[in-house]
């Protein structure tokens, strides 16, 4: 007597389309680059940064180059985070380095690598142009309550007036993601206001001036968020 094959459960069954059916899952989806490095003019002795953000699944991973080659000096910095931004950092930029060629790719398996490049340019300092960026005031030391308002400091010129992006840690801040950030744009245009402040906003802060002519890096200083002391 022949025996009957034995019913399959309605979770097996279920279990079953989940592996055979495509994209029940979650597909697998190429690399791209959301954000790809900006061409720079920089003045010699200068920090220049380079950003990248890629996007996938598997989240890609980054890989910077110069002039086809791998960063080997110690003046060249990579960071990157787990949300798939990377930043390629260059201190003291050197003559040599005019006419560079910098390019981000990222990978994550699927399809081919996406290709990003942008071409650094170094200029002498006598032979800057008029308009380009200047920083006037520098940020510096500055230390906050949680709960209050910090203001950073950073006054630039240049004309046409530079855009101003804040870097902490050496990674954009992204004042539209935050309200509780803000740059201000008339009395101390450049200068960072964070509202609430909080222990994850502590870290190395400087502004970068950036427009037509070129870019320029502030120093850098540390903003300490203390505790509020409860009696």
């Amino acid at each position: 007597m022949r025996r009957k094959p034995p019913k399959l459960g309605v979770a097996y069954l279920l279990l079953l389309a989940l592996v055979t059916v495509p994209g029940l899952l979650g597909s697998d989806d190429p690399a791209r680059l959301v954000v790809r490095p900006d061409s720079s003019t920089v003045v010699t002795g200068t920090a220049v940064s380079f950003f990248c953000r890629s996007d996938g699944n598997p989240l890609p991973t980054v890989q910077w180059k110069i002039n086809g080659k791998g960063p080997q000096e110690n003046r060249f910095v990579i960071k990157s985070l787990p949300s798939g931004l990377s930043t390629l950092r260059i201190e003291a930029v050197q003559n040599a380095d005019n006419q560079s060629l910098i390019s981000c790719t990222a990978d994550n398996g699927v399809a081919h690598p996406v290709y990003a490049e942008a071409l650094l340019t170094v200029y002498l300092n006598e032979s800057t142009p008029a308009g380009f960026p200047s920083i006037d005031a520098h940020p510096s030391l500055k230390s906050v309550e949680q709960g209050r308002t910090a203001h950073v400091n950073c006054r630039v010129h240049g004309t046409p007036r530079p855009k101003v992006l804040w870097l902490r840690d050496l990674i954009p801040v992204d004042i539209r993601a935050d309200p509780r950030y803000s740059v201000s744009t008339i009395g101390n245009p450049g200068a960072l206001m964070i509202q609430n402040a909080r222990e994850e906003d502590q870290g190395r802060y400087e502004c970068v001036a950036r427009n037509e002519h070129g870019v320029m890096h502030s120093k850098a200083a540390h903003l300490y968020v203390k505790g509020v002391c409860k009696f």
